[in-house]
């Protein structure tokens, strides 16, 4: 028996609003690029994992700054080795609505509200949905766990 997958896009909201507050509590400066174009380069790098032995750090950098929009990418570098692909992702963040939304993780773009059953690219049914939820896990991680490394107080300046 099948069932036919519905979008619950009042979740799905929520779960963007969520990201947009946990980015603007992880980085207070973020609502100043609302009134700043063509901003470009690093908010801040965090240091993530145990107090005593992180293991690895989250850069957050500005790739555009519009007027209501700013696009984001977070990448999470390891401290040693390099033998697994650490995420990699871009964000959207819409200022006027108070959301975030991912645009592109791991070099994938253009994510549709859902995927057929099987399909050749092996992406879930519900894709969109799972990278904004792994997007607010991963916040609520460095929300948790990380203390800033850099936070270059020019950039966003007022």
């Amino acid at each position: 028996m099948s069932h036919k997958y519905s979008i619950d896009l009042i979740r799905q909201m929520a779960e963007c609003d969520a990201n947009y507050i946990r980015l603007l509590k992880l980085i207070p400066r973020l609502h100043r690029c609302r009134n700043s174009t063509n901003l470009q380069g690093t908010l801040a790098e965090f240091s993530i994992g145990e107090r005593s032995a992180p293991n690895s750090s989250v850069a957050i950098s500005v790739l555009e700054s519009f007027r209501y929009t700013t696009t984001l990418e977070i990448v999470q570098k390891p401290r040693t080795g390099n033998w697994l692909k650490n995420p990699v992702m871009q964000v959207r963040v819409y200022h006027d609505a108070h959301t975030a939304e991912v645009i592109s993780f791991q070099e994938h773009r253009n994510f549709q509200p859902q995927y057929p059953q099987p399909n050749a690219q092996m992406f879930q049914r519900d894709e969109k949905v799972q990278v904004n939820r792994f997007l607010g896990e991963w916040l609520s991680y460095c929300l948790e766990t990380g203390r800033c490394l850099h936070a270059p107080g020019s950039m966003l300046s007022a």
